[in-house]
């Protein structure tokens, strides 16, 4: 095993508390340090969640040299100057999803990567969970045939009105936030199987208070050949984190692809004939944060990564600008 990382978190945020907290206990990764807006939130947050100190400002927390790893768990407008900051320094990066506002701001972090010393992976840990590999196995295999469709949903209840994910100045809105996942599972699905993901048609329903934010999206896509439907929304009666493939000979649901560890079913029909199975559900961030060490330790920069994460990037702008919203607001010049 690889020594543990010492990881320095960027914003005391929920998110961290699963993404990194968590998920180091399982890993046996060191949380060595935290810096907030406020030092002593900073102080608080580190003490109730077993981080070694803290650093007096963001900029204390890049300049760090004993860091291996920076997490970014800052509303969405700051994922991109955060990690190009942070690269400058020196620092490797998992920041949250998505990596930018908007394309541009997304190849400009992508240049930054091609001179920087360290590098950053964008944390859609879902697919190093292995229900998502066991998924790809049954629909590569065969086992359900042909592909004849794609359905993906993100769905949940609205988060309340002062939440970032609100903000049309922070990149928010239910593409940003829910529909990164749903675009990410359909090009993971599409490389597995050599296929493209086109986009056909989007329209969605404004936010009431700010109708430039998209409270909720369908459109129309294609993997292949076959259909593929998106169904995005901030403002649901109900939760549904659901993946569906179906094929001529059957198909395979996961109920929540993007939270395997409150349910890790993947439950498949072939040929007339059902059947469920288990996956596992130890954390997805723990899969995730013991791929990146592996990385970090190794050197290893994966171009792969980085190209789906911009194509992922390239559908959420194009799919907005269909349904009428604007691109949100970089900050990178």
């Amino acid at each position: 095993m690889s020594a543990p990382l010492r990881i320095g978190l960027l914003g005391a945020s929920r998110i961290a508390e699963l993404a990194i907290t968590a998920a180091s206990r399982d890993t046996g990764d060191t949380r060595a340090a935290v810096a907030a807006r406020d030092p002593e939130r900073a102080r608080a947050y580190a003490a109730e969640h077993g981080f070694d100190g803290i650093r007096d400002d963001y900029e204390a927390l890049i300049a760090d040299d004993s860091l291996d790893l920076l997490y970014i768990g800052l509303p969405n407008g700051l994922h991109a100057e955060w990690t190009v900051r942070a690269l400058r320094a020196g620092r490797s990066v998992l920041v949250e999803k998505p990596f930018a506002a908007n394309l541009v701001e997304f190849d400009a972090v992508a240049a930054e990567l091609q001179r920087a010393p360290g590098w950053a992976w964008e944390a859609f840990h879902y697919a190093d969970h292995p229900l998502t590999a066991r998924l790809l196995d049954i629909v590569r295999s065969g086992e359900i045939g042909e592909l004849r469709e794609v359905r993906v949903a993100m769905l949940m209840p609205s988060p309340d009105a002062a939440d970032p994910r609100w903000s049309f100045d922070l990149a928010g809105g239910a593409m940003m936030d829910l529909g990164c996942y749903a675009v990410h599972a359909l090009l993971t699905l599409g490389d597995a199987l050599g296929l493209p993901v086109t986009l056909a048609t989007a329209a969605g329903v404004g936010y009431g208070p700010d109708p430039r934010l998209d409270a909720a999206v369908t459109a129309s896509l294609s993997v292949g050949a076959a259909p593929a439907s998106l169904s995005v929304s901030m403002e649901s009666p109900e939760w549904d984190f659901s993946l569906r493939v179906i094929g001529d000979r059957g198909d395979v649901y996961a109920p929540n692809f993007v939270k395997p560890q409150e349910d890790d079913r993947l439950l498949v029909t072939a040929d007339g004939v059902a059947r469920e199975e288990r996956t596992g559900t130890e954390s997805s961030y723990a899969y995730q944060l013991r791929r990146i060490r592996a990385a970090l330790r190794s050197g290893e920069r994966s171009a792969t990564e980085l190209e789906r994460s911009r194509r992922t990037m390239a559908l959420i702008d194009a799919i907005l600008v269909q349904s009428g919203f604007p691109l949100r607001p970089g900050r990178l010049a």
